[in-house]
């Protein structure tokens, strides 16, 4: 038996692996990998994945440490301020769903109960894709993000009452149902005071013990155990596990230790959140999409369609931008994991018969096949079907504004993105009376900067057109702040082929893309990581009491030939492996000249390294050659210090000992 469940779990996660890495280069979203390895799992009956077995409740966490992570994201202050959005989209969404689905599924003639709990089903949308997606993207702080998450927040607590109503339409009692249903109002009224007055009071404190001990394995622990009994406790009061880690989260949010908590629990977030989508796909019967293949496809369009419209209307109708409100319905237009939990829960209880369990299933998780494909390609999804009229538009009142601001300036700076680095760099220039003129595409930021005075336009900086409003043929300079690789190159590419003699200034994390940028048209490209470097290298030497010119002029050096000197370094037990690997960073391996080594009597210019791979210094006793004479001839005991990307330095250590 034990021996099975292994070789399931093995036979899961060796699919998840291969089909993870074949999505991931097919540009496809990761989800869907995860959806088919399920789907096959379901059809082969194995026994970890079967609807009642144990990986159901274990994936169930992965949710959980998903809501933890999310609710980090939003503080106490910042759900207050989203309270429009919360009771205002989020209600309407589930009460005019609800309504929509009870009236179409009673018109094939089931009982009131049944179409009540379909229609509960279907109004809520998935947590776990959305989130997952949208943090995938780093849209979850877009506007259209923050209305896809207030409205799923409104659906969790939503679902409570359904969890509760279910079992009793089995036998309903009107004074049961009225009973049941004001214990749960106090049972989530309670849930709430009690993680409210722990976050508050006691966690900060027990994070700051746990911090003090310099254990990280403590601290994961810790996090861990935060979450987990959050969920529970709201589970053991009847109510949503993922409401109870939402809370926790949300409370932990403004603490000290918000990023390495949400650094810690991520890995066991991704795996678990794997096993989720996994159980989902094993839901899907093969036999009921065969024999109702045409019941099916239909209603996943209707049930689709509908609810993009539904929640299309009412954002439209709260004054939201129609571009967002758009995007918030594409993300939203998808079966959720709470709605299966209902829809088995009233299997169960015998509410609704299996056939038409398995149709409704089928459709909800075929809608979640689709949704990641929707919510990634949203963006182009509206610009193929509306952008020609309200792009225009939008850019056309942008490029006037533009204009009219920037027509007295000369010799100004523009600054693409207000994110930390844009909006310091405004401070500095600000002070020193140089005019600039910044453009953003965060319309909650644009509005708020130009609120308190500043000069910042809505505009798409990579678009010629509101680079021309911007004044760029009379600035003196452009700054790129934001970190988004096809913008840079779009942008690069529009000042290189009609603004060659504007000088442009693009910002990185790191040295991943220095080159690229370079190659198209950059002026200058500034690492972060790399620049770090050289801040903490240049304080070191002005307190060793170097003149400040010397200083200077070797961090030029630096400079001048592309941080070669930062890029390679020795990689110890601690390093981040997958950033390394992620990032192509170079490293730096000794080899030592020993015994019979191949090198021993060649000179330099005769070893044939792999491409990629430098020499570059020699060590020979006290004395370092750096950078060696390719002439030089290498004697027993040299240290050669290679420099090169990981995969190649293994084949040229073997080229100096073996040949």
């Amino acid at each position: 038996m034990h021996h099975a469940i292994y070789a399931q779990v093995l036979v899961s996660l060796a699919s998840s692996v291969l089909l993870v890495a074949l999505f991931r280069r097919l540009q496809l979203p990761t989800i869907l990998a995860y959806l088919v390895v399920g789907l096959f799992m379901g059809q082969l009956g194995l026994e970890f994945f079967a609807p009642d077995s144990n990986a159901h409740i274990i994936a169930e966490i992965g949710v959980v440490f998903m809501l933890f992570t999310l609710g980090l994201e939003f503080s106490v202050p910042r759900v207050i301020a989203m309270r429009r959005q919360v009771l205002g989209l989020g209600s309407l969404q589930v009460a005019l769903c609800g309504l929509v689905f009870f009236i179409a599924v009673s018109l094939f003639a089931v009982p009131w109960a049944v179409a009540l709990v379909i229609a509960a089903a279907l109004a809520m949308s998935s947590t776990a894709i959305v989130t997952k997606q949208l943090d995938e993207q780093n849209e979850i702080n877009h506007r259209h993000g923050l209305l896809s998450i207030a409205t799923l927040l409104f659906q969790d607590m939503a679902a409570v009452p359904f969890l509760i109503l279910v079992p009793i339409l089995a036998h309903p009692e009107p004074e049961l149902i009225a009973s049941t249903m004001s214990i749960a109002l106090v049972k989530g009224t309670l849930a709430f005071l009690v993680i409210i007055a722990v976050g508050k009071w006691f966690l900060p404190r027990l994070f700051q013990e746990v911090a003090a001990s310099h254990s990280n394995e403590l601290f994961v622990m810790t996090s861990l155990t935060v979450a987990l009994v959050a969920s529970w406790f709201t589970q053991w009061l009847g109510l949503s596990m993922a409401l109870g880690a939402f809370l926790a989260g949300m409370l932990l949010a403004e603490s000290q230790f918000k990023h390495q908590i949400e650094t810690e629990i991520r890995p066991f977030r991704d795996i678990l959140l794997g096993l989720f989508f996994i159980t989902i796909g094993s839901l899907i019967d093969l036999q009921t999409l065969l024999d109702h293949w045409l019941l099916i496809t239909g209603l996943l369009i209707g049930f689709m369609l509908s609810k993009l419209l539904i929640v299309l209307s009412i954002a439209t109708m709260m004054k939201e931008k129609f571009e967002d409100a758009f995007k918030a319905s594409l993300i939203l237009a998808q079966a959720g994991e709470l709605g299966f939990v209902l829809i088995g829960i009233a299997r169960q209880q015998n509410i609704i018969g299996d056939k038409i369990a398995s149709i409704v299933l089928a459709v909800g998780v075929l809608s979640m096949f689709i949704s990641p494909f929707l919510i990634r390609y949203s963006d182009q999804i509206n610009r193929r079907l509306f952008s020609l009229k309200l792009h225009s538009r939008q850019q056309s009142s942008s490029k006037h504004l533009i204009s009219e601001a920037v027509k007295d300036l000369n010799q100004h700076v523009i600054i693409c993105g207000f994110g930390r680095n844009g909006q310091t760099i405004k401070r500095f220039l600000d002070k020193l009376d140089i005019a600039s003129v910044v453009l953003d595409l965060d319309p909650v930021r644009v509005k708020e900067a130009r609120t308190a005075g500043e000069a910042i336009f809505f505009g798409d900086a990579t678009r010629r057109s509101i680079l021309h409003a911007a004044g760029i043929n009379q600035s003196r300079l452009v700054v790129v702040t934001f970190d988004n690789k096809k913008s840079t190159m779009d942008l690069l590419s529009s000042t290189r082929n009609f603004y060659p003699h504007i000088p442009v200034m693009v910002r990185t994390k790191d040295e991943s893309n220095l080159e690229s940028f370079l190659h198209n048209g950059a002026s200058q490209v500034i690492p972060e990581s790399l620049e770090s470097c050289l801040m903490l290298v240049g304080q070191v030497m002005y307190t060793l009491g170097l003149p400040l010119r010397k200083i200077i002029d070797e961090i030029q050096k630096v400079r001048d030939d592309r941080y070669h000197l930062l890029q390679s370094f020795f990689h110890g037990a601690s390093s981040d492996l997958m950033r390394v690997l992620e990032n192509h960073h170079e490293r730096l391996h000794a080899v030592v000249l020993n015994g019979n080594a191949h090198a021993i009597g060649e000179p330099i210019s005769r070893i044939q390294l792999p491409e990629r791979i430098y020499i570059e210094a020699i060590k020979r006793g006290a004395t370092s050659y750096t950078p060696p004479s390719r002439h030089m001839i290498l004697q027993m005991g040299d240290i050669v210090l290679l420099s090169g990307e990981p995969d190649c330095i293994e084949r040229a250590e073997n080229t100096l000992l073996s040949g």
